[in-house]
């Protein structure tokens, strides 16, 4: 059964919003969609306080993923350009499932 990754976390100080959405848009997410464990990416910048972005990768293992996150070679550049812009210690990580609709149980 596939498995959501829900991120939030806050941007450095002196980060805009307009940088994040670039990395994601240029990098971040068209390295991880080439991977095919990685099913689905979608990011959501947040409007308020407390944090910034909501990233939402859906998987269809996450043992697999963790595996290629912590080895690939193609998703160094993601991490360090991910590391530049993203406050330390901010990151939050919920991993989900989707709830079957009734007639699906």
């Amino acid at each position: 059964m596939p498995v959501s990754a829900v991120n939030t976390f806050r941007l450095r100080s002196g980060v805009n919003a307009e940088q994040f959405e670039r990395f994601s848009a240029d990098l971040d997410r068209p390295t991880c969609l080439a991977f095919d464990v990685v099913l689905g990416f979608e990011v959501y910048l947040v409007e308020g306080e407390g944090t910034d972005v909501v990233e939402i990768m859906t998987v269809s293992s996450w043992p697999e993923w963790e595996r290629i996150r912590d080895s690939s070679p193609e998703l160094k550049p993601v991490v360090e350009r991910f590391d530049e812009l993203v406050e330390p210690g901010s990151v939050t990580t919920l991993l989900t499932r989707k709830s079957p609709l009734p007639q699906e149980i």
